[in-house]
């Protein structure tokens, strides 16, 4: 029992969008974008500005970057500009830790957004809606505007956003314990980065580290170390790859029961410049404490993680923190620590059940969305083969006819010459016994004249011109003939 306590303590929410690599947010990136015709482009580079813009602004300078945000709008004439006025306002609202506010200005640019048919900005705002909801520990809600985020990626027809957005659901899943459903969705998201070829270079790596994640939690070493692995072997030296390598490794340590192995590699690497260092690291080094026996040392880190402002409206984390803290009260002997500890954490486990509900019911909402976008992917799929069989067919159709036409053609040209031919035969006959042998009969009938006659010589002068007509005659027919069979009349 301690050991799946232990193992199942941690959940850690991580998502695309607070990994993300950070843009450079400067004026020249945000003229590039003003000039950009491509309105889809120029949206994706006004939300990146917008994000980036407000991210690396210190607190106490974000009030008049918030103002000097809503001149830049004033100034420039743009399409949605109160929708993007909007959005910049519920990120200021947002870094004041002002939810409600944040939110109620991101449901008014959806209502902007729905209106001007928007879908990217829609799959923005609503991705946002959902990042608060899922910090103020509202699970059902942040699955839903997710959900709705993700039909709209599909009608953008945008991989990159389609894969994020299934990283965002599996991590709802991965925080409630649900991790073969965090897992299929992962598996999706990499199915669509494959696929699709997106060239994203941290989406990949981000995929294998939440797999990592959910592998850590379910105590599969095997698959730990294979996707510990892949992102050692990565040529895509993203942002917090490094984080990620080193988090794993000493994942590794700890499902490999190293305990003393695993806090001296956390210590180092809350020293080291390069790691980001957060509060899930402290959290795995509480555990690594309690596995060692140090009691006292785990005990300080998990009061230290209870009263981050952070876990308040997260019991899914708190309940086995406390359940935690009860086992080491039992440990030190203190009774009574444990009976409050386990009290408390036998109320955070209430709250968790409740939500675990919720998100269940959710879960059956978005597979019957999977089930339903698969079917009219599979109905899309259908009518484009259709169609191409029925071109297939009608190509087909033509090409038969085409032939069938260009035989008859042939059959009549060749009736047509037979007939022609018997026509030149007939004629060339007529010719022959008319003219031919006409002239013929009487050149030989004019010989034999002459060989009777006593006097040839002078019967042959006087038939001489006789002669020469007939003979002229007949080379005239001869020659008629000889055009006709070389000219095909």
């Amino acid at each position: 029992m301690l050991k799946k306590i232990v193992l199942l303590l941690l959940c850690f929410w991580y998502t695309l969008h607070a990994d993300a690599m950070p843009p450079t947010g400067n004026a020249d990136s945000l003229k590039y974008a003003l000039r950009l015709n491509d309105q889809y482009l120029k949206e994706k580079k006004l939300i990146i500005y917008i994000k980036t813009y407000y991210g690396y602004i210190p607190i106490d300078s974000i009030k008049s970057a918030n103002a000097r945000m809503h001149e830049i709008f004033l100034k420039n004439n743009l399409e949605d500009s109160r929708a993007f006025e909007l959005f910049s306002e519920s990120i200021y609202q947002d870094r004041l830790l002002h939810t409600n506010e944040a939110k109620n200005a991101l449901f008014a640019a959806v209502e902007l957004a729905a209106k001007s048919n928007d879908h990217y900005l829609l799959y923005e705002f609503l991705t946002h809606i959902a990042f608060i909801e899922s910090y103020e520990g509202n699970a059902i809600g942040a699955i839903s505007s997710f959900r709705m985020a993700k039909r709209e990626t599909i009608i953008l027809n945008d991989a990159y956003l389609q894969a994020a957005v299934n990283v965002n659901i599996s991590d709802i899943y991965y925080r409630y314990n649900f991790y073969n459903q965090s897992l299929y969705y992962l598996s999706q998201a990499l199915m669509i980065s494959i696929k699709h070829k997106v060239r994203e270079p941290r989406l990949k790596n981000v995929i294998y580290y939440n797999i990592s994640e959910n592998y850590f939690r379910m105590g599969r070493l095997d698959s730990l170390e294979n996707y510990n692995q892949k992102l050692k072997d990565s040529k895509d030296k993203s942002y917090k790859l490094y984080t990620y390598i080193k988090r794993t490794d000493y994942y590794i340590d700890l499902l490999q029961r190293n305990y003393k192995n695993a806090i001296d590699n956390i210590l180092m690497l809350q020293k080291d410049n390069l790691y980001k260092f957060e509060s899930l690291d402290k959290q795995n080094l509480a555990i690594a404490y309690y596995n060692d026996n140090t009691l006292d040392s785990a005990k300080k880190l998990i009061e230290q993680v209870l009263i981050d402002k952070a876990q308040n409206n997260h019991p899914e984390i708190k309940y086995n923190l406390y359940e935690l803290l009860g086992e080491i009260a039992v440990k030190q002997n203190d009774q009574k620590r444990a009976a409050i500890n386990f009290n408390m954490a036998l109320q955070q486990s209430k709250d968790n059940t409740n939500k675990l509900i919720e998100v269940g019911d959710v879960a059956l909402r978005m597979k019957l969305d999977d089930v339903e976008n698969a079917y009219n992917q599979h109905v899309e799929t259908y009518k484009s083969e259709r169609l191409w069989l029925i071109m297939v067919v009608i190509v087909a159709l033509l090409t038969i006819a085409f032939i069938t036409l260009f035989y008859r053609n042939i059959k009549q040209k060749r009736h047509y010459e037979k007939l022609l031919f018997a026509a030149q035969k007939e004629e060339i006959s007529f010719i022959n016994s008319h003219n031919i042998r006409k002239h013929l009969s009487n050149i030989l009938g004019i010989i034999d004249v002459i060989n009777n006659s006593e006097d040839k010589g002078k019967e042959y002068l006087e038939a001489e011109n006789y002669l020469t007509y007939s003979a002229k005659k007949l080379d005239e027919a001869i020659k008629n003939i000889s055009e006709k069979l070389e000219n095909g009349d």
